[in-house]
């Protein structure tokens, strides 16, 4: 992707038969030291950072990596998360790569810079360790990042620490494209805190698939100064809305290129969704996000008649990714969304977009499973509950291990 190229690039086995990528080194490393390195790999040149549990080793981590010299980056401690967003908009207006991460209240807090960063057209990438509100709590759940769906940000939930790292890469890449901010989205503890295996590659790969920002002209100039912000009128405002339309209707299909690029040169491909064992004989399909899915893939393996679709890309929603995913699947097939959301309304925000997505395309049974809010535990023995659920009366909005 790079200067029109792609450097190919194919993973190997060792004499063990386990998967080596080559120009990497493999570490083992929590969830958030991953973001912070991607972050570092991608050249990312300013950074304004808000402590908050369970993000904060990733801003630590990369104060770090700037104290010890090995970031040209601008580091700067803010008073509040809104203040870090108004920064991030700043430096970004300036033409800066801007990273940072935030988690839960603090995502709350910026609501309002949300909107103008994304209505700005600033190519902003942050990691997000979804938590949720009130009652207070600071474990695993995915109300914070989905409960923003519409203030214009591109939205992509890392599975593992792994593609956490190589989704921050991809981030960039769609970002700096379409002039559009994207929030990678990591589970609190489960990845956030957790130690695995993670390939690194080495900076000089990084920069061949990711070069240098670049200048497009509209950027803040001293010596040519201009406004921006200022009041726009009705007919100029839906101008601007148009132009966004058009470009977030490109993330999709953008989503799935990059990911096929990053998979020839760096040995992992990804793609807007996953989807594994549907067919013409898949019964019913498991809808998941983020690290449920692994503990998912592990249980249908031992049921031939369930699928799994997994959504790595979930807003804008991948409806034509998820369409063609399915396009194999009966009719009389069942969808079983598992939400780690919970906003206020009878469904899930997955639901509501499965919803959307099928709307005068397929007509699927569709029941709902809370389950894993607030980070509780969703082991094996769970799946197996809303997939037994599923098939055997279920309600229309179930909720899987409530305890009273």
């Amino acid at each position: 992707m790079t200067n029109g190229t792609i450097t190919e690039e194919k993973n190997i086995a060792n004499n063990s038969g386990k998967t080596v990528y080559p120009r990497h080194t493999e570490k083992i490393m929590k969830g958030n030291f991953a973001a912070a390195e991607a972050a570092k790999l991608c050249r990312s040149g300013f950074i304004p950072a808000y402590p908050i549990t369970p993000q904060t080793t990733i801003v630590e981590e990369l104060s770090a990596k700037v104290a010890r010299g090995e970031m040209d980056a601008a580091y700067v401690n803010m008073d509040s998360e809104h203040s870090v967003f108004a920064a991030a908009m700043g430096a970004a207006l300036a033409g800066e790569r801007v990273f940072t991460a935030t988690s839960g209240q603090g995502l709350f807090y910026a609501h309002e810079v949300l909107h103008a960063i994304a209505h700005f057209r600033l190519p902003i990438v942050i990691c997000n360790v979804g938590r949720p509100s009130i009652p207070w709590n600071i474990w695993s759940d995915q109300s914070d990042s989905i409960s923003q769906r519409d203030t214009g940000w591109v939205q992509i939930y890392g599975e593992s620490s792994q593609e956490v790292l190589d989704s921050v890469i991809q981030s960039f890449i769609i970002a700096e494209e379409l002039d559009l901010p994207v929030m990678v989205v990591l589970d609190a503890f489960y990845q956030s805190h957790t130690s695995e295996n993670i390939w690194i590659p080495e900076q000089q790969l990084v920069d061949e698939f990711l070069p240098a920002k670049k200048s497009k002209g509209d950027e803040i100039d001293l010596e040519s100064p201009k406004s921006i912000g200022g009041l726009v009128p009705p007919e100029h405002y839906e101008k601007f809305n148009y132009t966004y339309w058009q470009n977030i209707n490109q993330v999709e299909e953008l989503t799935n290129k990059v990911g096929k690029d990053f998979g020839k040169h760096f040995g992992r491909e990804y793609k807007a969704v996953e989807s594994f064992n549907i067919n013409k004989n898949t019964k019913l399909v498991l809808v998941t996000m983020s690290s449920i899915t692994t503990t998912a893939r592990g249980v249908i393996k031992n049921h031939p008649d369930v699928g799994l679709l997994k959504l790595r890309l979930f807003k804008p929603f991948p409806k034509q990714s998820v369409l063609e995913a399915l396009k194999e699947l009966p009719d009389d097939a069942i969808i079983a969304p598992i939400e780690r959301n919970f906003l206020g309304d009878n469904y899930g925000a997955t639901i509501q977009e499965l919803m959307r997505a099928f709307y005068n395309e397929r007509n699927f049974k569709m029941y709902d499973f809370y389950t894993g809010l607030g980070g509780k535990d969703v082991p094996p023995l769970t799946i197996e509950k809303i997939i037994y659920k599923a098939k055997n009366n279920p309600k229309d909005v179930n909720w899987i291990d409530l305890e009273y």
